[in-house]
């Protein structure tokens, strides 16, 4: 058992590598080494599951998603959650993650050759239910839900979102100058004239 131990890795064999996409192996303290989560993965899903960790630390779940995605030539995806403590998601797993994906560390030098994925985070934020805005309050994060939703980044030429009747009326006048649109997204109280429809 040792030995099988020995090679899925350690806390210590974790922290090491930290230290090697990082350069800092006490940045966090408690991770978990990539080949142990790795099998965890590899045993309970398919080519295509979605892996959800709620407490995702320092992002080893998404750095094995990874690994075993070039390994078996699957399609997982990764949701990763945190209350970004000691601003963990920004300053420790976005980068783990981005320096794994890019195969270069923060400093700008060559940790490896990269991996094929896509990376982006969001910021939660509490909507209270009994707020008397929660309809303001919910359009505030319009953009966010429909990029999670649909996988798609709103960037206002592929994908565009119009949240009022005045950013119809400019989208429509401009209309010519868009030339690569896949979606619309459109407020469902946005009231579309007949040349818009």
């Amino acid at each position: 058992l040792e030995t099988v131990m020995d090679d899925l890795g350690t806390t210590s064999s974790a922290k090491d590598e930290l230290e090697l996409l990082l350069g800092d192996r006490t940045i966090f303290s408690t991770p978990k080494p990539v080949k142990l989560i790795k099998e965890f993965i590899r045993a309970a899903t398919d080519k295509d599951s979605i892996v959800l960790d709620f407490f995702s630390g320092s992002g080893t779940t998404g750095h094995a998603t990874m690994d075993l995605n070039k390994e078996d030539g699957g399609n997982r995806h990764f949701i990763l959650c945190t209350n970004n403590e000691n601003n963990i998601c920004e300053e420790v797993t976005y980068q783990r993650l981005k320096t794994v994906i890019t195969g270069k560390r923060v400093d700008g030098s060559q940790y490896s050759e990269g991996l094929p994925a896509n990376l982006k985070y969001y910021k939660t934020d509490f909507v209270d239910k009994e707020s008397e805005e929660i309809y303001d309050d919910l359009l505030e994060h319009t953009k966010e839900m429909i990029q999670l939703q649909y996988g798609v980044k709103v960037d206002n030429h592929k994908y565009i979102m119009i949240m009022d009747d005045d950013e119809m009326d400019e989208f429509e006048k401009h209309f010519d100058e868009y030339k690569d649109i896949e979606v619309v997204f459109i407020n469902q109280d946005v009231l579309l004239s007949t040349s818009q429809e």
